[in-house]
């Protein structure tokens, strides 16, 4: 389907636009009667696999708690268009996760490595400035690692479709998280920003660290981990309020000078 020329990722009812225009069907878009032969790296990719389903799953549950209030808090009745179909994506995305994991033998289990992270993202003061600061963090990462797992000559034809499928989803979330950015950054005062700034050198910190701790799945699997946060940083800094006011620190820098 060809998307209506007012379909762009500019606003939020364009972004909805492209939603509908872009729709995919997980049972019929994937080829799942394709056979699966799991290489030599299947348990790290396996263990991967397990902690993008709990993000999806996550993050599904994090929007719908927090999406109503984001739309009154910044006056944008789009937002709930919009996010609502970002529910749908994520619930697509967690139905296409769970059986290709079934189909490699090895059915989503609960991790627990993002308790702590939605916690520092949703609880306490300013919780949708929070949530999406974070997400913004969160759908440029996953992008990165989808975009590079495409390349990996360890994951198989159908796990390298369906990530294809889900990178079409991913890239309108990332506009929909800048536009949400923004509308955060525009309304926050001096007070709300410092605070959201002392919030996020610790948010940021426990993020990399889980990343990091994944690392030798990653280098298993010919996903070298630095390379890949160096990539999802310079997407963030791409828009430049929020590297500004946000990646200052040591840390940040370092990734974003990395080659």
């Amino acid at each position: 389907m060809t998307a209506p020329p007012d379909a762009d990722a500019t606003s939020w009812d364009g972004l909805s636009r492209l939603a509908f225009a872009t729709d995919w069907d997980p049972e019929r878009a994937v080829d799942w009667s394709r056979p699966i032969a799991p290489g030599a790296a299947r348990d790290s990719w396996v263990t991967l696999l397990h902690f993008f389903y709990e993000g999806e799953w996550q993050g599904l549950e994090i929007i719908q708690r927090l999406m109503n209030a984001a739309a009154h808090r910044f006056g944008e009745r789009g937002m709930i268009t919009y996010y609502s179909t970002q529910c749908y994506d994520e619930s697509k995305h967690l139905f296409v996760f769970r059986r290709y994991l079934e189909k490699l033998g090895a059915p989503p289990t609960r991790q627990r490595a993002f308790d702590l992270l939605v916690e520092l993202a949703t609880r306490g003061p300013l919780p949708v400035e929070r949530w999406i600061l974070a997400t913004w963090l969160t759908e440029t990462l996953a992008a990165a690692i989808f975009q590079r797992a495409l390349q990996l000559e360890a994951v198989d034809a159908t796990g390298k479709e369906l990530l294809r499928l889900m990178l079409k989803d991913e890239s309108r979330h990332i506009a929909g998280t800048r536009l949400a950015v923004t509308a955060v950054l525009d309304h926050a005062g001096p007070l709300t920003t410092a605070l959201l700034r002392a919030w996020w050198s610790v948010f940021s910190r426990l993020a990399l660290a889980e990343v990091r701790k994944l690392a030798p799945h990653g280098a298993r699997l010919g996903l070298d981990a630095e390379s890949v946060l160096a990539r999802t940083y310079r997407q963030m800094a791409s828009l430049p309020r929020f590297a500004e006011l946000f990646l200052g620190g040591a840390g940040a820098r370092a990734l974003l000078a990395a080659p």
